[in-house]
């Protein structure tokens, strides 16, 4: 015989589930507290457990993530941990490799930047980089400086130039090509010259090189700002002896 709801009407005998209960309500207040108040809210063992979500999708992560915390004895040490190490404390190949992505974000974080902080605001700075970075780059190598916007190294490269015979096409597509790939708005060519003054035919090499480049960067919005030859602080730009 069925029990009759208390109302008596359509829902009679039908059990009405709370909508807040159970690891699907308890997430949810979880997610909601962080947008509202922030992670630094939760507890250590509260954060373990929202990381532990992706991991265990439909189980109470609580006791997991206090038992793990004891297991390691702070929450730095637990989120270092190799993936062997949380594997032998029971987790699943998954929760080990959520749990060590704080790591490595922190990691990748803590890393020095310096290409991305190097301004190359004028000739002097241009110089200086060349001066400290390029210092033992090969003689002969051609390197390109991709900078955005406001003129920061996105990238430092060196050109492989060896292809298809070293043919100026390839290399002009290989350049032209790099800087949409990093979204740079600018570039600086930079040829590292084997004796000084520079070879007469490397000169004119770069000459065609870099007007093709620049040629075809107008459609790119991009834009050719200099390309040097240089030696042992001595340099030669293209674009004070106006063939750029």
């Amino acid at each position: 015989m069925t029990r009759a709801g208390r109302d008596g009407g359509k829902g009679a005998g039908q059990a009405v589930p709370f909508r807040e209960t159970g690891p699907a309500g308890h997430r949810a207040r979880m997610r909601a507290r962080v947008l509202t108040s922030g992670a630094a809210s939760l507890a250590d063992y509260e954060i373990i457990e929202m990381l532990l979500f992706v991991g265990v999708p439909r189980r109470d992560t609580k006791p997991l993530a206090k038992a793990l915390l004891n297991r390691f004895g702070s929450l730095g040490a637990l989120l270092s941990a190799t993936p062997d190490c949380l594997r032998e404390a029971g987790l699943s190949g998954r929760s080990a490799a959520v749990l060590g992505l704080p790591g490595a974000v922190a990691d990748c974080l803590s890393r020095p930047d310096p290409l991305t902080r190097t301004p190359m605001r004028d000739w002097d700075a241009v110089l200086a980089y060349c001066d400290t970075q390029l210092a033992d780059a090969p003689a002969g190598q051609l390197r390109v400086l991709f900078l955005d916007s406001i003129n920061h190294i996105i990238a430092d490269e060196a050109v492989d130039e060896s292809g298809e015979g070293g043919a100026p096409e390839l290399t002009q597509r290989h350049i032209l090509l790099r800087a949409l790939d990093l979204h740079a708005t600018a570039l600086v060519g930079i040829r590292i010259v084997p004796s000084w003054p520079p070879p007469v035919a490397m000169i004119e090499g770069d000459a065609v090189l870099m007007q093709a480049i620049s040629y075809h960067a107008q459609n790119l919005s991009l834009t050719v700002q200099d390309h040097v030859f240089l030696r042992r602080g001595q340099w030669l730009s293209l674009r004070q002896q106006r063939r750029l």
